[in-house]
């Protein structure tokens, strides 16, 4: 059976921001691709409400370690009532900006081990007894990845204050 284990579920991301959502796509999706992640977006709902806007997008990035183990960083932007405004030289998102992190070290995702209960104590006994420490490796391979982004996000979004 595949197994999820929680890494980072809490990690939050909550200002008042001006920002081109453009570039923040690109700097998000450079740094999967530069750590190895497969970038894609698997929800995006806009909608217009009294002349506002509001914005929910998730991004979620695989890293496949070898063939038991891989990572899943998740983002979801949430942009509640923001209007577009005309920076000097491109068009910002100004409005209140929620990002959420949550990455995850998924197991057996190809659920090879589970076939047969000889297999499943099999993988039971080497997760509890062989593999701890590379398990404990990964977690915090996965946890520095997951603040290493959410650091990125942060300054980009700090960088924009400044213009």
């Amino acid at each position: 059976m595949v197994e999820k284990d929680a890494v980072v579920i809490d990690l939050k991301i909550k200002q008042k921001a001006q920002f081109n959502l453009v570039e923040l796509y690109h700097s998000v999706k450079a740094w999967y691709e530069i750590n190895k992640y497969v970038f894609y977006e698997f929800f995006h709902e806009e909608k217009v409400d009294a002349g506002k806007k509001s914005l929910v997008i998730k991004w979620r990035g695989i890293k496949e370690l070898d063939e038991y183990t891989k990572f899943e960083l998740n983002i979801s932007l949430i942009i509640p009532k923001y209007e577009m405004i005309k920076g000097e030289k491109e068009k910002l998102i100004d409005g209140p900006l929620n990002i959420g992190f949550k990455s995850f070290v998924i197991t057996d995702y190809e659920d090879k081990w589970n076939k047969t209960p000889v297999m499943k104590f099999m993988k039971g006994v080497s997760d509890h007894f062989f593999t701890v420490k590379k398990r404990e490796k990964f977690r915090k391979e996965l946890e520095n990845d997951t603040y290493d982004l959410y650091n990125k996000i942060k300054s980009f979004l700090n960088l924009h204050k400044f213009r």
